[in-house]
């Protein structure tokens, strides 16, 4: 199991906030990284940059050096089923992840175009059931390509059982509309995770390039050097949360407090400044759900940090 911590709330140097990134499994088409995801499917590799005469040109086709899949000229779809992997009860949340580029490697344009897709399935019943859930195509009106340093996301949340389908509104090269990060979020009371992978290229000038398909668990880690706890400093209540939920300042001044409120996506849902020592904040009309919570001041940045849920 792969681990990356990442620091990022301090007080004082005496607390501080990890979050913990656990990779649970990863394919790089290359097999060189683990805990290694296995797949069954016929799969084509490629590797090395494109060329000059390539769009876009002189271009990673695998990330660092290694291969990746391709996806050219194939109507039917090349379908990649993944093995089933099973998630420990320890995470906040569980990510699907894998990197994408969208090329044309024989000619100095076009690339996928709406016809052409990267489709990924969910299942969380161990491949009994599958349905699907996030869709690259490319351009909506024509063909499109970009390369896996594009800055577009495609991020959807496991739930509801329908397709999201991500697409360049723009044509040609897509350095920011070209959805090079794509991934689908897990709360962490899943058991297990099995994803199945579709990539349809209508023409062989139209080609899906995946690499680095993984999942991720995280999870907050808080540690404590000094007198002070979290709890001791702010407290947060109740939890579970119904319409209206308090928040309890001790030891710090509260009109330097700003209150940030997050979804299991990371979309900040709600801000609130801290302006007496016990603020009674209202859940307004966000959705049931799990939620994470931050507290910071301009000197010390974030101070606490925790997980809410509403019923």
């Amino acid at each position: 199991m792969k681990k990356l911590l990442l620091i990022f709330t301090l007080f004082s140097t005496s607390i501080y906030s990890q979050l913990s990134i656990d990779t649970l499994a990863i394919q790089d088409f290359d097999s060189t990284l683990t805990p290694f995801w296995n797949f069954t499917g016929p799969i084509v590799y490629n590797q090395g940059t494109s060329s000059t005469n390539a769009a876009p040109a002189n271009s990673p086709i695998g990330l660092g050096g290694s291969k990746a899949w391709e996806t050219t000229q194939n109507s039917g779809g090349l379908v990649l089923t993944f093995n089933n992997v099973t998630i420990p009860a320890m995470y906040d949340s569980v990510r699907v992840k894998f990197r994408l580029a969208a090329m044309n490697l024989i000619g100095t344009s076009g690339g996928p175009d709406n016809l052409d897709y990267v489709l990924t399935e969910v299942s969380t019943d161990g491949g009994s059931t599958y349905y699907n859930r996030l869709r690259i195509r490319g351009a909506v009106a024509n063909n499109s390509f970009w390369p896996y340093s594009a800055t577009g996301i495609a991020k959807v949340y496991y739930q509801p059982q329908s397709e999201v389908t991500f697409a360049p509104t723009n044509t040609g090269l897509q350095t920011v509309e070209g959805y090079s990060s794509c991934e689908i979020v897990f709360p962490g009371s899943v058991t297990q995770v099995r994803i199945r992978m579709t990539g349809r290229s209508s023409s062989s000038t139209d080609t899906w390039l995946v690499d680095n398909v993984m999942v991720t668990g995280e999870r907050m880690i808080t540690s404590i050097n000094k007198s002070y706890t979290q709890e001791n400093i702010v407290k947060v209540y109740p939890n579970p949360v119904k319409d209206i939920y308090t928040l309890k300042v001790n030891h710090l001044n509260p009109n330097e407090l700003i209150f940030k409120l997050y979804n299991i996506l990371g979309n900040l849902v709600d801000t609130k400044s801290i302006r007496s020592t016990e603020e009674k904040l209202n859940r307004s009309n966000l959705p049931a759900g799990t939620y994470f919570y931050t507290i910071s001041s301009e000197e010390n940045g974030i101070i606490s940090s925790g997980k809410l849920s509403f019923d």
